[in-house]
């Protein structure tokens, strides 16, 4: 009998047991359903997030490139127009620099025949010029030879003459050392008579 009371027992404890965990399945499932809802919801909000940033950045960089693109059209064309003008001033500088050429010419050809009949005209007497320059030349080379070869026999009597001065001037140098030497030696014996004499 209190067997048969405890197997009931555990069968009723075994039923609520089965009761809770189906009650916490079923917990579970409507956590799960909501988490799955909320999850898939966040997930659709993300993608259409994502979608629309980058169809954003895509409108971005197309308005870049369109910009971009126009800025470089623009360069192009101001690089092209400006080397139009360039090359078009260019090309006047060029003709004018040409002609302020053609006149320099003109002038300096002019210039050359005035100073080559100057030159012919002024020929002879330069010539003359020239000859009794050479002739003056001439004269004066030898009269400068004639000048130095006197300069020279002066500078070897000046050398004779210095070497004869300082010969002169040892050999007095000795003379009077020796007659200095003398004097002493006779003033020495005057006194050591003088003092004999005494």
């Amino acid at each position: 009998m209190a067997l048969r009371n405890h197997l009931i027992h555990v069968d009723e404890l075994i039923a609520l047991q089965q009761s809770r965990l189906r009650g916490l399945h079923e917990e579970f499932e409507r956590d799960l359903t909501i988490i799955k809802a909320e999850f898939d919801r966040e997930k659709h909000e993300i993608d259409n997030s994502h979608h629309m940033e980058r169809q954003e950045l895509r409108d971005m960089i197309e308005t870049i490139d369109e910009e971009e693109n126009s800025k470089l059209k623009k360069m192009k064309d101001d690089f092209e127009s400006l080397r139009e003008e360039t090359k078009n001033k260019n090309v006047e500088d060029l003709e004018s620099m040409k002609h302020d050429l053609i006149k320099k010419i003109d002038d300096l050809d002019k210039e050359f025949e005035v100073s080559f009949n100057r030159y012919v005209s002024g020929t002879e007497k330069r010539a003359e010029d020239y000859k009794n320059t050479l002739d003056s030349n001439e004269k004066s080379s030898l009269s400068i030879n004639t000048y130095q070869r006197s300069i020279n026999r002066l500078k070897e009597q000046i050398a004779y003459w210095s070497l004869k001065i300082k010969q002169n001037e040892r050999e007095c140098h000795e003379r009077n050392h020796k007659l200095r030497k003398e004097k002493e030696m006779i003033v020495k014996h005057y006194h050591e008579l003088k003092k004999k004499m005494i």
